[in-house]
């Protein structure tokens, strides 16, 4: 036992040496990285999409990526919002899937995606055919593509709320084109 306590400061000697910083003339410049969270602006696309669901298109329309220019990867997160309501000049957009309850029944607006399209569709628990014009014609949609490569860089976001989405990525509404689904 006696031979340990004779060890513990020569241990601790040892390690006080090697956690000494270094002195010498400075290294090359390494490359640059990718910038941090700060510097996530002009990732990712965005656009927005004009919908028509009706009997004839079995209330499912899609867009192709090719038509906007975008080549998705499998790997890309696609986050599609729908324009629920305008309240004092200021649109109000969901996260999709988005379930609404009526008088006829359930309605839910919904979209899948692949590599080539996005497709947008209603489904509900009563004849469709019953709907309003105003949940079936003219709908918007905010489809954000966000590259795997980003994807891990933002943490804490809540996808769920455009708003939070829109400034982590500094998207510029201005610039977002509009298409019409087929």
């Amino acid at each position: 036992m006696a031979m340990n306590k004779k060890l513990i400061p020569f241990i601790l000697f040892i390690a006080i040496l090697s956690f000494q910083s270094c002195t010498g003339p400075v290294g090359p410049r390494g490359a640059d990285g990718l910038d941090g969270l700060n510097g996530l602006s002009g990732i990712g696309t965005t656009f927005d999409v004009t919908a028509n669901f009706t009997n004839a298109n079995q209330y499912r329309t899609f867009l192709p990526f090719s038509d906007t220019g975008l080549e998705v990867l499998e790997s890309d997160a696609v986050l599609v919002y729908i324009k629920w309501e305008t309240v004092n000049n200021v649109e109000v957009w969901r996260l999709m899937p988005q379930t609404t309850i009526l008088d006829e029944g359930v309605l839910i607006y919904n979209f899948d995606r692949t590599i080539d399209e996005v497709s947008f569709f209603m489904e509900g628990s009563f004849a469709l055919s019953k709907l309003d014009n105003s949940y079936t014609l003219n709908q918007e949609f905010r489809v954000v593509v966000i590259p795997s490569d980003f994807q891990g860089r933002m943490p804490g976001v809540d996808y769920t709320d455009y708003e939070a989405v829109q400034k982590m990525l500094d998207i510029d509404e201005s610039k977002i084109k509009t298409y019409k689904a087929e």
